[in-house]
């Protein structure tokens, strides 16, 4: 399989969104680190990684769906409408807990991301990443392949669920993939 998102496509961080529902926030709920925004999940370098804190309160000592429905849209450059068959993720450098465990994947033909576009479900389901045993940090889960045959010009990726509590979402890198 190839990859649709290549570094450089435009990629926006979103917070606050669930699958057939319009954009909540954009970016905005995600770390001021240069090495750790949007770009980051798609820049083939699994030393850098997205956080995004998304929408989570403080209550007893646990963070309360930090991370959960964030993510990001992106739109390749390569100029193609794009047909989405799989997803893969990269572990990011330190927390377990972070890790994006289960997503949705969305397509649009629409020329305008903002402020909110017809979004068309092809994937839900799981991410790759192992979720009874944390995985080494910095790696990449398991390819995971679904049936689709609608191609889209951009793609909305949304993480619905995670290891466990923590203050924030994480990954080294999330693939939209094609068969080539």
């Amino acid at each position: 399989m190839c990859t649709i998102t290549q570094p450089g496509d435009p990629i926006i961080g979103l917070y606050g969104t669930k699958a057939g529902g319009p954009t909540g926030g954009t970016n905005g709920m995600f770390t001021a680190i240069p090495s750790e925004t949007p770009t980051s999940a798609i820049d083939n370098n699994v030393n850098t990684k997205y956080v995004n804190y998304g929408n989570y309160s403080y209550i007893n000592g646990n963070f309360s769906q930090a991370g959960q429905d964030t993510g990001f849209f992106v739109t390749s450059t390569s100029g193609n409408f794009s047909v989405a068959n799989g997803i893969i993720f990269a572990t990011g450098s330190d927390y377990p807990e972070r890790d994006p465990l289960t997503i949705t994947l969305e397509g649009t033909n629409s020329t305008t991301l903002l402020p909110n576009p017809s979004w068309t479900l092809v994937y839900t389901g799981a991410t790759g990443i192992d979720p009874t045993t944390a995985p080494a940090r910095l790696t990449y889960g398991t390819l995971q392949v679904f049936s689709n045959s609608i191609a889209f010009r951009s793609y909305r990726l949304l993480i619905t669920s995670q290891r466990s509590y923590q203050d924030s979402v994480q990954y080294a890198e999330a693939h939209i993939m094609t068969y080539c």
